[in-house]
């Protein structure tokens, strides 16, 4: 269970916007980031320069095979091989897409913290030519919200309609160039994220920085076709909003008894004396899906008053 005050305001935020203007879906708000990796910069630097290439070009790379579904954490550090890209040396880690069943999409978030990795990604096909590069172009800062916490995201879909075709997306390497760790990026202070989800002017606060690093940890999440609601965590069912640039159709909610809203209210209630805001959350959302608009405002009311 997290502590109250570390995730107040993503979860605050979540609570008054929905996922309307969210890139990503709630179920990503609701489960729990990796910690970043918190290597020193410089000393993450000097083992990159000090590590030998692994191997003289693409199709040699140690390539290991990703199960489909597959949901977890990509760790890129300075035990990971090396590789002297066109973009200049990195470490980097290589993965074998699933080469039958449907269609997928990936999604990629690199944990953000002091230091952050810029990734690039780059997809092969099944002769290990690259077929898309995806570079700091691609990848966007994306603030806290819920569960989730700082990092570059980006989001890419595997075509698997024609299973034996020759040009179908085999491989995936994830990376970072010489120029991206060079970088940094700034982050949001949770104080501003906390003012903006209450409608409060921003503190003048400075922001935090991540510096880019050579190493990182990579969130890496696949989503197979007709299997969105497979997706660990809680998805609301009235809550879904923009998925892929298309705005879902809402539905009426339907009436609620009084009975029912003092039993949602009173469960929010005992979640927050155990300080578990995450049930707070999706008992106040559960409550607005079967029609206790109220909810919501209620669960914001009690945060205020603690």
């Amino acid at each position: 269970m997290h502590s109250l005050p570390l995730i107040t305001a993503g979860l605050l935020a979540l609570t008054l916007v929905g996922c309307s203007s969210e890139p990503l879906r709630r179920a990503d708000a609701l489960t729990a980031s990796p910690a970043p990796l918190e290597k020193p910069v410089e000393q993450a630097r000097q083992a990159l320069a000090a590590a030998p290439s692994c191997c003289k070009n693409l199709m040699q790379m140690p390539f290991e095979p990703l199960p489909p579904g597959f949901s977890g954490e990509v760790v890129i550090d300075s035990q990971a091989p090396a590789y002297a890209f066109e973009t200049g040396k990195s470490f980097f880690r290589a993965f074998a897409l699933p080469a039958e069943g449907p269609s997928f999409e990936l999604r990629l978030y690199s944990q953000a913290g002091q230091s952050v990795l810029a990734p690039s990604a780059m997809l092969l096909d099944s002769q290990w030519r690259p077929t898309r590069l995806l570079d700091a172009d691609d990848f966007a800062y994306v603030p806290p919200t819920g569960l989730k916490g700082d990092s570059l995201d980006a989001r890419l879909r595997i075509d698997r309609s024609q299973p034996d075709h020759p040009g179908n997306e085999r491989y995936l390497i994830l990376y970072t160039s010489t120029a991206q760790m060079a970088g940094q990026t700034t982050l949001e202070h949770p104080a501003k994220a906390y003012a903006k989800a209450l409608g409060n002017e921003p503190p003048s606060i400075p922001d935090p920085i991540a510096r880019h690093s050579p190493v990182g940890v990579v969130k890496l999440v696949m989503i197979r076709d007709g299997e969105q609601s497979a997706t660990k965590g809680y998805v609301p069912g009235y809550s879904i909003g923009h998925e892929m640039g298309n705005r879902l159709p809402s539905l009426p909610a339907p009436a609620v008894l009084p009975e029912t809203s003092a039993y949602y209210r009173q469960a929010i209630d005992a979640a927050l004396t155990q300080q578990d805001l995450e049930r707070a959350l999706r008992l106040a959302d559960e409550a607005a899906r079967v029609g206790d608009t109220g909810a919501k405002a209620y669960l914001l009311e009690r945060i205020q008053i603690k």
